[in-house]
């Protein structure tokens, strides 16, 4: 009796992730450059130049790609500056629409709270020749526990480092132009 009710408790937690959204931000913005210069620009930016830290958030210090960041299946490590590490893989490539990726294999501690992290952005021009930006970041957490931790204390500093990303990104294309 008490291993089914281990196991109907292990699969209510399984299911309960499942149903339940999981942690999710998003930023966006509008730039003025077109959805070509914009998409190229981003999809294999240096991510040193847009991950600065914020607030308890490590900056990027550098990636060890070896080619161009713009064919899905490509993985990368992204060293911070902590010393932690990552390992980023490009999911999806839909050129001037939106491309998406995961981030896995987190040596931070997060890798207490989180799966991975799913980048997702999308791009749409608009009729002056500017593009909005929609980049949002959904954390897929280990369990209940770590999704409550995620969203009510980490989510928020995520937000404002995507924005701050978003910011640098619209200064290096507006001054290209």
């Amino acid at each position: 009796m008490a291993a089914l009710l281990a196991t109907i408790a292990i699969i209510g937690t399984a299911n309960a992730q499942r149903t339940k959204k999981f942690p999710e931000t998003k930023a966006e913005i509008i730039i003025n450059a077109h959805i070509d210069t914009a998409f190229n620009y981003i999809v294999p930016v240096d991510l040193s130049l847009i991950f600065k830290r914020y607030k308890r958030l490590p900056a990027v210090v550098k990636t060890d790609e070896n080619e161009i960041w713009f064919k899905p299946g490509l993985t990368r490590t992204v060293y911070f500056d902590d010393g932690t590490t990552a390992k980023e893989t490009l999911l999806t490539v839909e050129q001037c629409q939106s491309f998406t990726y995961k981030i896995e294999d987190f040596t931070s501690q997060l890798r207490f709270l989180a799966k991975r992290v799913e980048g997702n952005w999308q791009f749409t021009a608009m009729e002056n020749g500017h593009t909005y930006i929609e980049w949002t970041y959904t954390i897929i957490p280990k369990n209940f526990i770590t999704r409550f931790i995620i969203r009510h204390f980490i989510l928020k500093d995520i937000n404002g480092l995507l924005n701050n990303g978003l910011l640098i990104i619209k200064e290096n294309l507006e001054n290209e132009e």
